[in-house]
């Protein structure tokens, strides 16, 4: 079971770093940082000021997706790894003793 789920995972990490621009996140994308909300006090009247903060916090919202891509990227690639080495550990050391017992 453990040698299925690290393979699976494998070909979910090789896909993710083929297939697409940029690694898929698991949960959300670039888009939640469409939307930046306005405090309260700046509704009335924007100010060349209140636009560089807005530019300033959509721009520390998608340096944040990317350390996330990156932490996913390899989160991935470790499990991957894991699972298919323990996997076939435990194979081998099973198909081992089984051998050994029949013989």
């Amino acid at each position: 079971m453990l040698l299925i789920i690290g393979v699976f995972n494998s070909f979910h990490y090789v896909v993710g770093i083929t297939a697409y621009d940029k690694y898929p996140l698991k949960y959300g994308n670039e888009s939640r940082c469409q939307y930046m909300p306005i405090p309260a006090k700046e509704i009335s009247a924007e100010t060349p000021a209140d636009t560089v903060d807005q530019e300033k916090a959509k721009k520390e919202c998608l340096d944040s997706l990317e350390v996330e891509r990156k932490n996913t990227k390899v989160d991935d690639l470790e499990k991957s790894i894991a699972f298919t080495v323990i996997g076939l550990l435990v194979f081998a050391s099973h198909f081992y003793f089984a051998r050994k017992r029949v013989s």
